[in-house]
């Protein structure tokens, strides 16, 4: 669903509605806003209610919303049009978020300590290979209704975002197919002191900082690349889906492997392997932006090999962020912990694309005032911040590594 619903497919959809800069922050950042709802989701839990119901009723309201935000092709020149886009996608992660929020702590309690980074390997490898289907047919979808009726393009995003609606809904009703379990919780304290006893909780605090500034870190260059390829290096979106789907699959093959990987030396293992090769595909895109001399084939062979190390950086990034949170906190009160750790992500991560959008927009003036070549503009300084996102990300990782090694 997701897939038919953010990333280049939504880019390109906003783009018909006007869509700048900061716009497409603010849509890179709704579905980590959505994850801010789990404080909810824990306090509906700490009340006593069931995680699948919770899960079940909060999944089928979310999803009418994506059906709204397609039918705003049918008027894409209506005054507000690219508000009501930002604010039904809100809607709709906002209210998702919640089952997100009651899943996490259903899903620890249900799978075995020892084998949970092998079933999130293996629950993200389908989930990709779902996603590398949705890719394909949204690609040769988009081709062909471009070839042949250009001027109907944004119905063809329309009627995938209706897509989307239909397959959240099937997602809604498999929820009915896992059984129930009762959520440890502790009566005797109120919600919000025992949201201050997590955070005051050192080890957690640590484990905090480091996961949030590595969102915020992958969260800032994510939607910025689909931007990138589409307006400096002027790629149709076609070609772009490609580029995705190359990623996908590498993900999906290699996601299994970090996650043994992951339950042999540790998530913080993956983690440290990962930093370094998102690093790496920063550190091309910026020489690809600064030489203007290449021909297509040469751009396009250094995308695929950009892809696919992002793919496999992504994959260890993804894993690692969300098994170090389902690992490392404490059984007692797990869905505090949990849905205190998805919302602070989430923040880092809303706000790293938001502040991505706003940074790109500074650093094109910048350079504008001391370059006199307005493809390059911007994009040299960006990349270059992102980097050093993630070197301190990475440094706060190995911090928690070499504590949890003297500890």
């Amino acid at each position: 669903m997701d897939t038919l619903a953010t990333g280049p497919i939504l880019i390109a959809y906003a783009a018909f509605f006007g869509a700048g800069n900061l716009t497409f922050g603010i849509l890179g950042s709704i579905p980590y806003l959505g994850n801010l709802i789990h404080l909810f989701a824990a306090w509906l839990i700490e009340k006593g209610f069931s995680v699948r119901k919770i899960s079940i009723w909060s999944s089928f309201i979310s999803r009418p919303f994506y059906l709204l935000a397609a039918l705003l092709a049918f008027n894409p020149n209506m005054h507000g049009a690219l508000f009501f886009l930002v604010l039904f996608l809100s809607a709709a992660y906002l209210i998702g978020g919640i089952t997100g929020g009651a899943w996490l702590p259903w899903m620890k309690i249900l799978v075995p300590e020892k084998l949970m980074a092998r079933f999130f390997a293996h629950r993200f490898k389908y989930m990709m290979f779902a996603k590398i289907i949705c890719f394909l047919g949204a690609y040769f979808f988009l081709e062909y209704i471009h070839k042949n009726c250009p001027q109907k393009d944004i119905y063809a995003y329309s009627f995938l975002l209706i897509l989307a609606f239909i397959i959240g809904l099937y997602g809604t009703w498999t929820f009915l197919n896992i059984k129930d379990c009762p959520v440890s919780t502790c009566s005797t304290v109120p919600f919000i002191q025992k949201v201050k006893l997590a955070l005051k909780y050192k080890p957690f605090q640590r484990l905090l900082t480091a996961l949030s500034i590595l969102n915020f870190s992958q969260a800032f260059i994510t939607p910025f690349l689909t931007v990138f390829m589409l307006k400096r290096l002027e790629l149709n979106l076609s070609v772009i889906l490609i580029f995705n789907l190359i990623l996908q699959t590498t993900y999906m093959l290699t996601i299994k492997k970090w996650g043994k990987i992951a339950d042999h030396k540790g998530v913080d293992t993956i983690l440290m392997l990962s930093v370094p090769l998102f690093i790496s595909v920063l550190v091309g895109l910026i020489v690809l932006n600064q030489i203007t001399s290449l021909t297509a084939y040469v751009i396009y062979m250094s995308l695929v090999i950009l892809h696919v190390i992002l793919g496999i950086a992504t994959a260890g990034l993804t894993l690692g962020i969300n098994n170090a949170s389902l690992l490392f906190v404490p059984s007692q009160m797990a869905a505090i912990y949990l849905s205190v750790n998805s919302a602070m992500k989430s923040l880092a991560g809303a706000i790293g694309s938001l502040v991505a959008g706003i940074t790109l927009s500074f650093c094109i003036i910048m350079e504008q005032s001391i370059s006199s070549n307005p493809a390059r503009n911007g994009w040299t300084s960006f990349f270059i911040i992102a980097i050093l996102l993630c070197l301190l990300g990475g440094y706060l990782i190995k911090c928690l590594q070499n504590k949890r090694l003297n500890d």
